[in-house]
């Protein structure tokens, strides 16, 4: 379902991604972990080209780009597109529109991006609202919401597009532990449904329990990867050892 090959970005003289390599199987859900500035968010914003990396070439659900250039041709843009489209993406802030309603904020992408008729595009709204457990909250705005409830409209809001793969960019960072619980309960869920995933994420206990597989990144690279028993129980990495020693004692 992914194929990263040697993913490379720099910002000026820091080399933030250093021909990072990933491949991952329909309906697996990998968990990113590692400090902060090694690379993990860059690398899930250069996937579907929130940025633009300087090298590398990325296939997600057999679209394939070279990611180190922009587009430059009318075919090229398409393809540019239909990667993005196959990849849904949650932000650590939410991101909604605040003048528009939870319902429309669903909505919007639908209608504009895929051609959806109004009315298919909210009775898909709703659905995915019962989903996340908020169809009493279509006519809310999002200063009307709870920290947890924004995110969960921005899952809804990402699973409108039918995406193939959903990628999280640290989605519970910005929430109290209560909060943080009802948006874990709808990732659980996804997961169960299927769902290829990839989570970047400081949720230990959830990377333990629900991913088939941990990547730890550590200075641009992917410096340890395997199971979550595997990787928390046996490290083969003196620098994973001291990261998981690390957050064992927040």
């Amino acid at each position: 379902m992914i194929t990263v090959e040697n993913l490379t970005k720099s910002y000026n003289s820091h080399r933030v991604l250093d021909g990072v390599c990933h491949s991952q199987q329909r309906g697996e859900a990998v968990v990113v972990i590692g400090p902060s500035g090694c690379g993990k968010s860059t690398f899930l914003r250069c996937l579907n080209r929130l940025e633009m990396p300087d090298a590398g070439r990325i296939t997600i659900d057999g679209v394939t780009i070279d990611a180190g250039r922009p587009p430059r041709s009318t075919d090229e843009w398409e393809q540019q597109r239909r990667l993005r489209l196959r990849a849904g993406m949650v932000f650590q802030g939410f991101n909604l529109f605040p003048h528009l309603t939870v319902l429309k904020n669903i909505t919007e992408a639908p209608i504009v991006v895929k051609g959806a008729s109004e009315a298919d595009a909210e009775v898909c709204a709703r659905d995915l609202l019962v989903k996340v457990g908020l169809e009493n909250k279509a006519e809310a705005y999002p200063a009307q919401l709870s920290g947890g409830q924004q995110q969960r409209v921005a899952i809804a809001r990402a699973l409108a597009m039918e995406p193939r793969v959903m990628l999280f960019d640290e989605p519970t960072s910005a929430l109290d532990p209560e909060l943080r619980e009802e948006v874990l309960r709808v990732m659980r869920q996804l997961i169960e449904e299927g769902m290829t995933m990839i989570v970047v994420t400081h949720e230990m206990q959830f990377a333990r329990d629900m991913a088939d597989r941990i990547l730890f990144f550590d200075g641009g690279r992917v410096a340890e990867s395997g199971a979550p028993d595997d990787l928390f129980s046996n490290p083969q990495q003196e620098r994973t050892r001291e990261f998981l020693r690390r957050v064992a004692t927040r």
